[in-house]
């Protein structure tokens, strides 16, 4: 995966960028190597960071965006709520797979063959 920083009014030092891609890493068994995650950080204002992720795969949107005081702990809040909305992504087209498409109708007195 490959991994977009970008900065407002804060620069993004190396040890920031060696941290996020550290823990962006364990979002490498989700997605392809072409898949591209926008990170940015915004300077305090009103006294915490701002945070956020996007990530486009296959015709979908992941979303992220925590308000920290220290940028690690946004990150990784960052990253558990990206991994929460990959599984529940999962659990539901699972569910839809398992659900889908019916090859027999019930009746009230038989099944009929469609």
């Amino acid at each position: 995966m490959e991994l977009d920083l970008t900065g407002i009014r804060i620069e993004a030092t190396d040890a920031i960028k060696s941290f996020t891609e550290k823990k962006i890493k364990k979002l490498n068994k989700f997605f392809d190597e072409n898949t591209v995650c926008h990170v940015t950080f915004t300077d305090k204002s009103r006294g915490k960071h701002r945070v956020d992720m996007r990530i486009e795969y296959k015709s979908r949107t992941y979303l992220a965006e925590e308000n920290t005081d220290d940028l690690y702990t946004g990150i990784e809040a960052l990253v558990a709520k990206i991994e929460g909305q990959l599984r529940k992504d999962k659990a539901a087209t699972e569910k839809q797979r398992r659900t889908g498409i019916h090859l027999y109708r019930k009746t009230r007195f038989c099944q009929r063959r469609i």
